[in-house]
């Protein structure tokens, strides 16, 4: 027979980086918290895994710093687990781009330490590989979002945007687009507009480090969900893990909620988990139908993939950069991994949302990807091993309009809440946006 364990305030359903976020919050302002989590790891799905002999993360994400929020987490649980310091945990670099091309003059956006917006635009004015009248159109631009003079009587696709303002086919194809599917993971003729403004204009025209990139040294797990569990359970917070809400019910004034192995009765629950898994709790709850609307709204959320391809060749091989870009190609971005996370040889490719990829299987997707790089880089040798991770529901799609059908936190039944980077947070599907989501969401419990 199921055991009902102690009465608890507050259980958090899932335990990626929103309800991580979400639990820090509360137990530092004392509150007894359960998170559970149907996985055998925390971090959803930024996270580490074991491949074969090699540990890697589930997939490569960076972090901009206008992530400010996520930043500021990640130190604050860190003394739970050893000094941080960002310097250890994080490489910190200006930013800059280049991209390879075959057959064409690579682009370069080199790094240029003035404040902002100065940095950005001489980053332009010396960039190598686009001419005056791309350089032109996109600094034009750029002073319409500082300005604030881009109004939008409605969101609109982005390709139709830049198409509006002017810009030029090259630009589009070599800046828009790439850091569309950067900062969005979803295709050009079907992003939002509105959500990649608000981005651009936090990350490029706040402050100068605002748009400085931050590399990850160490595996997700070991630079947030570790510590943060570690935090959590030292302040008073019980995790368990392999625990999946299979069934949730409304008892008068609290809510039960069933696992495998137990039964919790808590006053409040926050859903953290993907749409899907949330809507399958959101649809047993609705038996008087009030969650219609907010359930109809996340069945419309579609997906897009990420797949990455990690390559270990021998470790004398080394990139130039911790970072390229490739356009033309299947592969889209390169990060070396021998000066981030001191796995020498070891390359992670990135190929970001929809395209013929996705139709491949994993042998033939590497020997794209192997023969993609050997043009650009003849000297090395073949690689020594190979892998690929798919992650076929990695993002929701940032699409236009979707922020109107975003839900809020707060959802219309009492005390029942929702944390995720798909709230609407006016971010993409980022770390920042659900960390955002996760410690707004303990904010408001807390004004209970």
């Amino acid at each position: 027979m199921d055991t009902i364990i102690k009465k608890i305030d507050i259980l958090i359903i899932g335990g990626g980086w929103a309800g991580l976020s979400t639990a820090i919050k509360l137990v530092d302002s004392g509150k007894n918290i359960y998170l559970i989590e149907s996985a055998k790891q925390l971090g959803g799905r930024a996270r580490e895994v074991q491949v074969k002999q090699t540990i890697v993360d589930n997939g490569t994400h960076i972090m901009i710093g206008a992530y400010t929020e996520t930043l500021r987490l990640i130190q604050k649980v860190f003394p739970s687990s050893g000094h941080y310091s960002e310097k250890i945990q994080l490489k910190r670099e200006n930013l800059a781009l280049n991209y390879k091309q075959i057959l064409k003059p690579a682009i370069n956006l080199p790094r240029v330490p003035l404040p902002a917006p100065f940095n950005i635009i001489g980053s332009f004015l010396f960039a190598r590989g686009l001419s005056a009248k791309d350089k032109l159109c996109v600094l034009a631009l750029g002073t319409k979002i500082k300005l604030n003079l881009i109004k939008l009587p409605s969101d609109l696709a982005l390709q139709a945007f830049f198409e509006q303002q002017k810009q030029t086919e090259t630009v589009i194809k070599s800046i828009w687009e790439p850091l569309c599917l950067a900062i969005m993971n979803t295709p050009l003729k079907q992003a939002s507009t509105e959500i990649f403004l608000h981005v651009l204009k936090e990350s490029f025209f706040k402050s100068r480090h605002a748009s400085d990139l931050l590399f990850f040294k160490t595996t997700l797990s070991e630079i947030f969900p570790m510590p943060a569990e570690k935090y959590i359970t030292q302040h008073g917070g019980e995790i368990l893990l392999e625990q999946k809400a299979i069934s949730i019910q409304q008892k008068n004034d609290f809510y039960l909620i069933t696992t495998p192995s137990l039964k919790l009765q808590t006053k409040h629950v926050v859903i953290a988990t993907p749409p899907p898994a949330a809507n399958k709790l959101l649809t047993e709850l609705n038996t008087q139908q009030t969650l219609e609307p907010l359930i109809n709204n996340l069945n419309q959320f579609t997906y897009q993939a990420i797949c990455t391809v990690y390559l270990q060749y021998p470790k004398t091989i080394q990139c130039e950069r911790n970072m390229q870009g490739f356009l033309g190609t299947t592969s889209q971005w390169m990060f070396d991994k021998k000066n981030l996370t001191h796995q020498p040889g070891l390359v992670s490719i990135i190929i970001s949302s929809a395209g013929p990829h996705l139709e491949m299987d994993n042998p033939s997707l590497i020997k794209t990807i192997t023969e993609e790089l050997a043009r650009f880089y003849p000297q090395w040798p073949e690689p020594l091993d190979a892998f690929v991770i798919r992650e076929k529901r990695a993002t929701f799609t940032a699409s236009v309009n979707i922020n109107r059908i975003r839900p809020a936190n707060r959802t219309v039944m009492d005390n029942l809440w929702l944390a995720g980077d798909y709230t609407n947070t006016q971010y993409p599907a980022t770390l920042e946006g659900a960390v955002r989501s996760g410690l707004h969401c303990a904010q408001q419990i807390l004004a209970e």
